[in-house]
Parts: C-alpha cells; structure tokens; sequence
C-alpha cells in the first residue's frame, strides 16, 4: 500500500490543473499528491475544444503555457431566428483538441515533478474515519483524502455517496469540411435559430492533425427536451450541402453545476464536471482549470489543519468567480431554453453591452464599473420595454 497525502482521480484539466495549482501553493504537498488517468495518454476526449482566455491566463499565472495548435478566436456570434449577434473581443479565446491539450498539460505536470500515473483506471474506493483508500489495477493508496476531478460519470461520485444531479445535457459532435456559409475562421458560432431545439448547434473552427476543419454539433438540454441531439445535428448539415453518415460522430453527456447541490463529504472533493459546469452552454474547460486554481489553495489550508470534513468548499467556490459566474449561468438557461424564450429573444439584439461585458469575463479582460452598469441598464431597459408589450 502507498501512502499519499492526496489522490486526485482524474488527468483532465480539472484535475491536472489542481495538481499544477497545488505544487505552486504547497509544493512539498504536491510532491505527496498523485493523479491518477484511467486511459493512455493521448487520449481522445471528445469536446468542441473552445477555451476562454482567462483559463489560459491563469496557468499562465502559475507559469503554464500549453504549446498546441490553437485556432485563435476574435468574436462570439448567436444566431437567432430574427438575425445574428456577432460580439468581436479580440484574442477573447482560443480552440484546441483535447487529445493534444490534456497530453500537453499532463507532460507539464510530470516536467515538474508530478507524479501523474496514466492507463491507471481507480476500481474502488473507500472512505473511512482517518483516511481513504483508493484501489487501481495493479496498486492500492492509502491518503488522507481524493479529490474527484474524473467528469459526468466517474468513479468518485458513483461510489461516494453524491446524489445523481438534475441536470444533463446530451451531446454529439463531429469535424467536417468548411462550408461556404460559415463565419470567418475567428468566430465561434452558437446557432439557436431551431426553435424546436432546446440547446443549440455549433460551428467551431479547429486544427486536425494539421487540417483547418470545422467542429460541428448539437447540445441538447436533456431535462428540458428528450428530443435526440443527432437528429437536430442532421438536420443542421444538410443546410450546409452535407450527410451526418459521411463523418464518425462522437456522442457524450455533460453534467450541469446545481446551485447548493453537495461538491464534497468528508474526505472527498469535487471538481471540474463531477462538481458540475455550465448547463447554459456546456462550457467546460476554462471551469475545470478555475476549479483546479481554487481548490489547491482551499486543500493546501485544509491538509494543514488537519480538517478534511470539505463542509465549507461549498461556500469556498461560490465566493469565488467560478461559483458566481456558474450560478449566473444557471439561472440564465431556463429563461431562455424555456417557455421565456420568445420574449428573452427579442430582448437580446438590445444588450449589446452585456454581451461584450461577458465576452471581457470569457476573455480575463479587466472590466470597467461603467461597462457592467451599461450592460445591467440595457438589460433592465429591455426587460420593462418587453413588459410594457405584453403586460401579462
């Protein structure tokens, strides 16, 4: 049996990014920490890839710069039935592939002294009074406490104790030529022109295996509709000249973050999916590493102190941007993915400044008082003009 301070199952940027965080706060704890990867690195993780610059700026605050093909990414454009809204924040993001991303922050990690074990699936765990024993295939740790960093469905929730959580979206992909109605190269595409949809389609520009293409798919919010992502995703491609079969569709679900749902019991953390993220969108990296840079200070603070009940990391997250940025975006989805959507719509082409005061938040830009007060006005504006137009 090993002994270890922390076992972190999970080598995705939640759980990379916590170990990364971690040797930067309490290097000699993170000297004692593993991270344990169920599959071989490079692993295929199937996602659309887009990150928010202010992830990237924090690694890069711990001294992290991930070296990957990058599309760069200048402008988030919604569709909407009555016309497109195209926000431009320059260098606001970027697109990658998984695969190379999480490979590339796992040789970081190891670079500087990490141990982070791959082809390493955990089989069981068990929490006891003192510590937590935590079995793989070919080894047994015994450590003070696991952080479960290992997404909708992973080991650490299942047999830990964690209620099944509310909200799911279902989700499929695929990468395709470009097409001739696409937006230019810099812009990432939420298309909610399908009033029958509740979610969206996307076009993300990507780089495969040296290849400019186009990531293409469809979220659906499952607890609102049980309508099959794949259908709509059909359906968005013949608008554009091509046929769902002609290209390996990759499907998956996300787990939404569920404002005062439990993130930790005694001796157990949760981050990046398996805490939960965006519903609204589905954005999931740039939370994952954020989950990773509050954890670390939160878990070096409670290791020394010996308190490892987690009772209050609830409370920790939402004081910090992740949580708040999270709860925002939870209570935005169901005005606008549900039976408010007609009158949300039509307020939206209104609230050009709170869409670049969020473009500044997705970038890490400083934002002004000024910015935020504008976007609030237009917002109350908008909403007392759509209720002087239907009162009821």
């Amino acid at each position: 049996m090993i002994e270890k301070e922390i076992v972190i199952v999970g080598g995705g940027p939640a759980g990379l990014s916590t170990a990364l965080h971690l040797h930067t706060v309490a290097p000699k704890l993170a000297a004692n920490t593993v991270v344990l990867e169920a599959e071989r690195y490079p692993r295929e993780k199937i996602c659309a890839g887009g990150i928010g610059m202010r992830a990237l700026h924090a690694l890069e605050r711990i001294g992290v710069t991930v070296d990957v093909p990058m599309v760069p990414l200048d402008a988030v454009a919604v569709k909407l039935a009555s016309g497109t809204i195209v926000t431009r924040v320059p260098g606001c993001g970027v697109v990658v592939r998984r695969v190379e991303f999480d490979h590339a922050l796992a040789r970081t990690a190891t670079a500087r002294g990490l141990e982070v074990r791959d082809g390493c699936p955990v089989t069981a765990i068990e929490v006891f009074a003192d510590h937590v024993r935590v079995t793989t295939d070919d080894q047994v740790y015994r450590a003070r406490c696991v952080v479960g960093a290992d997404g909708v469905g992973g080991i650490v929730r299942r047999t830990t104790g964690f209620a099944r959580q509310e909200l799911r979206a279902q989700v499929c992909e695929l990468d395709t030529p470009a097409s001739a109605l696409d937006l230019p190269r810099d812009t990432v595409v939420f298309d909610m022109s399908d009033r029958a949809l509740a979610g969206y389609t996307w076009d993300f520009p990507t780089i495969v295996g040296g290849a400019p293409l186009v990531c293409r798919g469809a979220y659906v919010i499952h607890n609102l509709s049980h309508d099959t992502p794949r259908s709509h995703l059909a359906r968005y491609l013949e608008t554009r000249g091509m046929a769902i079969a002609d290209f390996r569709l990759k499907q998956y679900a996300e787990r939404g973050f569920t404002p005062g749902a439990a993130m930790a019991k005694p001796r157990v953390l949760l981050v990046g999916e398996a805490a939960g993220i965006d519903i609204a969108t589905g954005e999931g990296i740039a939370q994952a590493i954020e989950y990773g840079a509050t954890a670390a200070p939160y878990l070096a603070r409670a290791v020394a102190r010996d308190d490892l009940g987690f009772a209050s990391w609830r409370g920790y997250v939402d004081r910090h941007h992740v949580g708040w940025t999270l709860r925002i975006r939870h209570l935005s989805y169901r005005a606008f993915y549900g039976h408010r959507r007609d009158a949300v719509e039509r307020m939206m082409p209104a609230l050009g400044s709170l869409f670049r005061v969020a473009l500044h938040d997705f970038a890490g830009l400083p934002m002004s008082k000024l910015a935020v007060v504008r976007g609030a006005g237009q917002l109350l504006a908008a909403y007392i003009h759509e209720r002087a137009r239907d009162p009821v």
